[in-house]
């Protein structure tokens, strides 16, 4: 029997702090001895897979970094709200949003100092969007801190960030999970995590009218991508979809024990058939004996 591992590849999407529920995940496939080949994320999801990516453990993601966020690091920008009233003094351009991006730049700076992209021990790609002409981009060197608010960076609410010649922001704009990054790879089996919630009925105020429109539009963009991914794809992608009853706010870390059993929950709906997989692949490179019912 001529063995051979697999290739897997991880693509978490956005959310926020919701993608820190993919931390059940990164514990099993370590506890299974799964090497991961490839990482692919998009804003929340880019945080979590260079946290991955650069040696930081799950114990260290939700014991030592997820504390550092706190509501003081999202400070308003009042020169763009003045500008939202189109009042004297007030300015929102692509170097201006709703939220300094200063306190977030340095959280993020704290957590990876210049660490570039291109040196992580596993390939890293982190989907962000050009500001200017809305093209869809995978980053796959650079300043790591600059890359990760770049993907995370979801405007009105922060500006772009000036890397290279390209105003860069949220990947979500263009792959709210960027699948099609790893079906450019030679990949026997992607796992692709998906943060979802309840979408408001009745949203009111600015930010939720916000979130709204944008949760609307990335449900539409990831529906597509996902439906021709599978139509493209030579590989086994198995959808873990991580569900929550009601929005979560960047800054609500007491609420993570509610993200992690949400992502225990997704989880154990996928462990068996990925655990099956790969041990098909692993013997006999012939996996179609292990799809469920429930997950095709």
């Amino acid at each position: 029997m001529n063995n051979r591992i697999p290739k897997v590849a991880v693509v978490l999407g956005g959310g926020g702090i919701k993608p820190y529920s993919a931390i059940p995940l990164i514990s099993f496939l370590e506890s299974q001895n799964i090497p991961v080949e490839l990482l692919v994320g998009c804003s929340g999801g880019s945080i979590m897979v260079s946290l991955w990516a650069s040696g930081y453990t799950p114990e260290k993601m939700l014991y030592e970094v997820a504390p550092k966020l706190k509501k003081s690091t999202f400070k308003a920008n009042w020169r763009a709200f003045l500008a939202v009233g189109n009042l004297p003094f007030g300015r929102m351009d692509k170097t201006s949003a709703l939220v300094h991006a200063g306190p977030i730049q340095k959280f993020m700076k704290e957590l990876w100092g210049d660490t570039r992209l291109e040196d992580l021990k596993t390939k890293t790609i982190l989907q962000v969007t050009d500001f200017q002409t809305g093209e869809g981009i995978g980053l796959e060197s650079g300043v790591l801190a600059d890359c990760v608010y770049a993907s995370s960076a979801i405007y009105p609410l922060l500006p772009p960030i000036k890397i290279g010649e390209r105003w860069l922001f949220d990947g979500a704009y263009t792959a709210p999970v960027p699948i099609m990054q790893a079906i450019k790879h030679d990949i026997d089996i992607i796992i692709v995590v998906d943060f979802l919630e309840k979408v408001q009925q009745d949203p009111q105020g600015i930010f939720e009218n916000l979130m709204h429109t944008g949760k609307l539009n990335a449900k539409t963009i990831t529906a597509n991508q996902m439906a021709l991914s599978i139509d493209l794809h030579h590989s086994e992608i198995i959808y873990m979809k991580v569900e929550f009853e009601r929005f979560i706010s960047f800054w609500e870390i007491e609420k993570f024990p509610e993200i992690l059993a949400a992502g225990e929950k997704a989880l154990d709906k996928i462990k068996d058939e990925l655990l099956c997989i790969y041990k098909a692949i692993y013997e006999t490179n012939d996996a179609g004996n292990c799809r469920t019912e429930e997950t095709d």
